[in-house]
């Protein structure tokens, strides 16, 4: 695996000024909503009116808009700066992948490209919290879906493996694998970084910092590598002890 480009600093430390950053970025989003609840409202009630121009309706429109997505970042930021609270609950992987698999195909077919699945019943239980590990799996999707869709006849394929077969230990082996085009080291680092995207601005650009920090929370090692026009998410999944 020393080909693989880890995300390691992104995994919080429990340092005495942790919980003063957790309460700090908790109290700035609290006021943040409150400011763009106030902005939604006032929109609203100028898009009620019937006798406004065209100009002042679009306006308004835009200024709602922009508040709820405003509101729906202040939400991601949370999770991506590791104020989200993470159980370690035991997870059956015959049970959750399922739905990991709808999920992926979901997210495959609104990119445009194929997915393929290689998993193998009966595979050892997992630690770890099972919301947040969906949303690991779903933000390592969706940019494995929308890199792919990049290239030309674009696929996505997930692997999973028992422990052992992949990797030494004891824990299960996922890899998200999809076509791609050419990436450097330098990319792939970039990659975790928050904020950073080449998709456009529809895109907030934390997702893969998402699954970064959320994976550290729960122990979890996550790493990227390019190879030959495809890109590799690995991500170790610790069994039950």
């Amino acid at each position: 695996m020393a080909d693989f480009i880890f995300a390691d600093d992104y995994q919080l430390d429990e340092s005495p000024t942790r919980r003063f950053y957790e309460e700090f970025m908790k109290g700035l989003v609290h006021k943040h909503n409150n400011l763009m609840g106030v902005i939604q409202g006032f929109s609203s009630l100028i898009l009620y009116d019937d006798g406004i121009s065209d100009d002042v309706r679009e306006s308004a429109k835009q200024m709602q808009d922009a508040s709820k997505t405003a509101s729906d970042l202040n939400r991601e930021i949370l999770i991506a700066t590791g104020c989200s609270r993470c159980d370690k609950d035991t997870l059956t992987l015959d049970v959750v992948f399922p739905h990991w698999k709808n999920k992926a195909d979901e997210i495959c077919k609104a990119s445009g490209v194929s997915v393929h699945v290689n998993y193998r019943e009966g595979l050892p239980a997992i630690t770890g919290d099972s919301r947040k590990l969906g949303e690991i799996f779903s933000q390592l999707m969706m940019n494995a879906a929308e890199a792919a869709a990049e290239t030309p006849n674009g696929s996505v394929a997930i692997d999973m493996f028992p422990p052992g077969e992949a990797s030494p230990g004891s824990n299960v082996d996922m890899f998200i694998r999809n076509t791609s085009i050419e990436m450097s080291e330098d990319d792939l680092k970039r990659v975790f970084e928050p904020f950073h995207t080449t998709k456009g601005s529809e895109h907030f650009g934390i997702g893969m910092t998402t699954a970064a920090v959320l994976a550290g929370q729960m122990g979890m090692r996550l790493g990227l590598r390019y190879a030959e026009g495809t890109t590799t998410a690995w991500i170790s999944l610790p069994t039950v002890d």
